[in-house]
């Protein structure tokens, strides 16, 4: 059944927008967002939702450390809208995904999420484009002190995770 909702859901977005839009039997549908980017859509049992991923672009191998450092400490933050950053090491590509669970699987629902993600790839295709130049993230984190009045910087480089393989 939840298959079937994602394929309405697209299929209303797609009227909507003025376009046949084709949801896969894999349960898979590509959005091409103008020319610049696409936005992959995938019903996703084990999460029991719909995930909707893009590509933000290739990280340079000169800072990635600070690049990939900068995107994980974002995974979880208040300030990352629901979105999850990922590296794929094979491809290079930094991606940014979010998950609309089936609960919350509406028209309205999608349009607010896809129009968060369009809105959130300009943001950090920007901010790669900066850090393409050289201008990369800093490369600390700052923790609060015992009395919450301040704060001491510790550098990152001792806490990088396993998982990023760097």
């Amino acid at each position: 059944m939840s298959k079937e909702l994602m394929v309405q859901i697209v299929n209303d977005f797609g009227q909507e927008i003025g376009t046949q839009l084709d949801v896969d039997d894999e349960a898979y549908c590509c959005l091409a967002v103008g020319e610049e980017f696409q936005i992959h859509l995938k019903f996703n049992e084990h999460f029991d939702g719909m995930i909707l991923y893009a590509e933000l672009g290739e990280v340079p191998s000169i800072g990635k450390k600070e690049i990939l450092r900068h995107y994980v400490m974002q995974n979880g933050s208040i300030d990352s809208d629901n979105l999850a950053f990922s590296f794929d090491d094979e491809s290079k590509q930094l991606g940014m995904a979010c998950l609309l669970p089936k609960t919350f699987m509406n028209l309205d629902n999608f349009k607010k999420l896809l129009e968060k993600l369009i809105t959130r790839h300009e943001k950090e295709h920007e901010d790669m484009g900066r850090f393409l130049q050289g201008d990369l993230p800093k490369d600390d984190i700052k923790f609060a002190e015992n009395n919450g009045a301040g704060g001491e910087t510790i550098p990152a480089g001792g806490m990088d995770a396993q998982f990023m393989h760097l």
